[in-house]
């Protein structure tokens, strides 16, 4: 047979397993960056929310917004990572120590019924139409 051909053959076989063995994770990898994407936005639009009301106050306590912002940028970090706190913590330029007594003082640890390890950090905001 002609070497040519048997070489045409073999390529064309060689990129059609590359072809059919990257698709499911080039899958999970956008699966993975849609649900980062969507709990950033979740989480963004619960920010704007919180500021809202901030700005509706007469009065405004340093204590309580240095709180709040911190908890929102460690869920921010969290999101981003994915929910991997030493990830989180070198994004935060922190201890992963520091940032684990700041999430179990602010209430943000993730439930350990979390099978994934993952942690949704927007469970609790709804999204409602704008006024």
């Amino acid at each position: 047979m002609n070497p040519m051909l048997l070489y045409r053959k073999r390529q064309n076989v060689i990129r059609e397993y590359n072809r059919n063995t990257a698709a499911p994770a080039v899958m999970n990898n956008r699966l993975e960056a849609l649900r980062v994407l969507a709990n950033s936005i979740l989480t963004e639009v619960s920010s704007l929310e919180q500021d809202r009301e901030v700005v509706s106050k007469t009065e405004i306590d340093l204590a309580e917004e240095v709180q709040r912002f911190e908890t929102n940028i460690i869920k921010c970090a969290l999101v981003r990572t994915g929910g991997r706190q030493r990830q989180a913590a070198r994004l935060l330029k922190i201890k992963p120590t520091t940032l684990h007594a700041k999430m179990k003082r602010y209430g943000i640890l993730q439930s350990d019924s979390d099978e994934e390890g993952w942690g949704n950090y927007t469970d609790d905001l709804t999204l409602e139409p704008a006024n």
